[in-house]
């Protein structure tokens, strides 16, 4: 496994690293609804700045896509933050989302920083 969740006080921090596969990525999508407070979640960091290979296809974003759809029903108070600089994790992005399921707003940053600010710009008080 090559990423690991982390239970924030209002949020979940998603830390990924080395080489990260379609599996994963699904598992870690799974993760954050398997949360036993999830329906409290304002946000959801998903931090990729060291992940070394990103063998993921657009498929595997997409059913996680089609998943928050579902789940927004549940709580439609998340946001999503990606951290990354990587270009082919940013183009497996864009791609899945032209699909339009993405229920949850999110954004890309450069930095955790940027992240967390958005978030706080964004997120339920």
């Amino acid at each position: 496994m090559s990423y690991r969740t982390i239970r924030e006080s209002n949020g979940i921090l998603q830390e990924f690293w080395g080489v990260v596969c379609s599996p994963e990525v699904f598992d870690s999508i799974r993760a954050i609804h398997d949360e036993p407070q999830f329906d409290t979640l304002q946000y959801v960091i998903k931090d990729y700045l060291v992940v070394e290979e990103f063998d993921v296809g657009v498929k595997t974003l997409v059913e996680g896509f089609v998943l928050n759809t579902v789940w927004k029903r549940m709580n439609p108070n998340i946001v999503v933050a990606g951290i990354t600089n990587n270009p082919t994790i940013i183009a497996t992005r864009n791609e899945a989302l032209s699909y339009r399921f993405d229920a949850y707003p999110g954004k890309v940053f450069a930095t955790v920083a940027d992240a967390r600010n958005w978030i706080a710009a964004n997120a339920l008080a």
